[in-house]
């Protein structure tokens, strides 16, 4: 049995901040070389995936991290990134439930989805 809440306009927000990281090239890029790499990668070491300097790279990373869609352990001066798989997979698969299968019973301008 499917279990639905109603959607608020801050959470369509969430989603839409969350697709818009991804929806950028580099970003997405980043998140490809992530999904490969076994261990924390830093900034320098993702530059490869991308035709940008570190400097934009970090600045790319920032925005995932802020996402939820990669988190980062600080050693010293450096950030190593890790990719969220868990969260990024979750957020991706209720998305294709919800085009899958349509909810029904949302009423009032909000959306039903799937907890």
């Amino acid at each position: 049995m499917r279990k639905y809440a109603f959607m608020d306009s801050t959470q369509t927000q969430e989603v839409a901040d969350f697709l818009k990281a991804l929806g950028e090239f580099n970003r997405l890029s980043l998140v490809y070389e992530l999904c490969r790499c076994h261990e924390p990668q830093n900034a320098m070491c993702l530059c490869g995936c991308c035709s940008v300097d570190a400097s934009v790279v970090s600045r790319h990373l920032k925005i995932l991290t802020e996402r939820g869609i990669v988190t980062f352990e600080k050693r010293g001066r450096e950030r190593t990134y890790t990719l969220n798989r868990s969260a990024v997979a979750n957020q991706l698969r209720a998305l294709a439930d919800e085009i899958e299968e349509p909810t029904r019973g949302g009423h009032d301008g909000q959306r039903t989805v799937r907890m």
